[in-house]
């Protein structure tokens, strides 16, 4: 079998730049300098070839839920969106006890992508019962997350957290007040008002955030902030950290390109959790990634079946897929607004190091794992773009700035 390959014409990230294009040989996976008149080629017509991406807010629900979506097709759109790996957490499939943990790690294995794994704080995320942290962290969870559900009272939080501390591992946790949030479908305020939609306050979100900065100050343990909507959480953020806090944050691919404005257009396919907010609030989270306050962007990608979301905006379930198209949904406006570099730390580098994994790199006589990216392309999204029978995203129908034209992950090619 020839393991050769050879993407001619191609401008890849090296020492912080995209280098002049060159023809870029790969031999098992590493970037080689070899000579074989018979290997594979590929004219990549001078597009970049970006360090692949470590995917944060993935949750493909399988076993639970497979007639959905399936861990292949979560490992076909990762391949597909140029991802090395991702951190995973179900709120189908809790991974509470060691047995849980065993399975899933197998399953991910298979895959031969770098996927770590994010333990559950209590069992079956009810917020009674604490999981087995301290099993569940001698068996290679990345850290300990809430599954994008309710925590449980304020003592619950603090017993766990004290229990977890043992662990040195990061808590992730999606900031929420759930009885503040009571039957919200949108953010609150004057369109939610319009719509005639029950709103859900920032203070849900702000009120989560203070009293788990609180907690996680007097028992100094390392916290992360899943998806951040709005500008007052940051501020809290900041202050945490200018107290000393070992504090991360990362904001939704959704909540930068959308905010409640786009929502006159009833598009159930903006029926999210969290929701997106005001123009200020997007503008608040870009202000965010400009000043390095946001490690990281999630793709909150949740697969949600069409019955459930081709209805009423009111009935729809909440979720969104995005791993197959982040890139090209982002990419030219995070370089304009922040710059390459950021938007690689954004994407790549900052997720995988959050979640204990080796970030990609471009360099001679190293691993290589890179995402192709033409950015003077288009992408069209349609349902053929996703990977499995699930399609919903808000983007559904758009077209996108640049186009992903394929994938060198673990020394497999991918074209797309």
């Amino acid at each position: 079998m020839n393991n050769h390959l050879v993407v001619q014409n191609v401008r890849p990230w090296v020492d912080g730049k995209f280098k002049k294009p060159i023809d870029l040989k790969l031999e098992n996976g590493i970037w080689s300098d070899f000579s074989d008149s018979e290997a594979e080629t590929f004219d990549a017509e001078g597009a970049y070839a970006i360090p692949a991406l470590f995917a944060f807010g993935i949750d493909f629900q399988e076993p639970v839920r497979d007639d959905i979506y399936t861990f292949e097709d979560g490992f076909k759109a990762l391949r597909r969106g140029g991802f090395i790996g991702g951190l995973y957490e179900s709120t189908a499939n809790p991974i509470d006890d060691l047995q849980k943990l065993s399975a899933v790690t197998q399953i991910v294995g298979k895959s031969k992508l770098d996927i770590r794994l994010l333990g559950a704080i209590s069992k079956d995320f009810q917020g009674e019962h604490l999981a087995e942290m301290l099993e569940l962290s001698q068996g290679g969870v990345a850290g300990f997350g809430d599954g994008n559900r309710k925590v449980g009272a304020t003592r619950f939080l603090r017993l766990a957290m004290e229990y977890g501390s043992m662990t040195g591992k990061r808590f992730f946790f999606l900031p929420m007040d759930y009885s503040l949030k009571y039957k919200g479908l949108v953010h609150e305020g004057p369109v939610s008002d319009t719509l005639g939609m029950k709103g859900i306050p920032k203070l849900a979100e702000t009120i989560a955030v203070h009293k788990i900065l609180e907690l996680a100050l007097w028992l100094k343990i390392p916290v992360h902030f899943k998806q951040i909507t709005c500008g007052e959480s940051l501020e809290l953020i900041a202050r945490a950290k200018e107290r000393g806090l070992d504090v991360t944050c990362d904001v939704g691919v959704y909540h930068l390109l959308f905010d409640e404005s786009h929502l006159f257009g009833l598009d159930s396919h903006l029926n999210l959790h969290p929701p997106v907010r005001s123009a200020l609030d997007r503008e608040a989270l870009w202000n965010g990634i400009s000043s390095g306050l946001v490690q990281a962007i999630s793709c909150n990608h949740f697969p949600v079946l069409p019955q459930d979301k081709e209805v009423n905006f009111e009935d729809a379930l909440p979720g969104a897929l995005s791993l197959e198209i982040l890139l090209p949904a982002l990419w030219n406006l995070l370089k304009t607004r922040v710059g390459a570099i950021r938007a690689i730390e954004l994407l790549s580098n900052n997720p995988a190091l959050l979640a204990g994994a080796r970030p990609a790199a471009l360099k001679l006589n190293a691993p290589a794992d890179f995402v192709l990216f033409q950015p003077k392309g288009e992408t069209l999204v349609t349902s053929s773009v996703f990977s499995g029978q699930v399609h919903n995203s808000p983007l559904l129908g758009k077209s996108l700035q640049g186009r992903i034209l394929g994938s060198y992950l673990k020394g497999l090619w991918s074209a797309v």
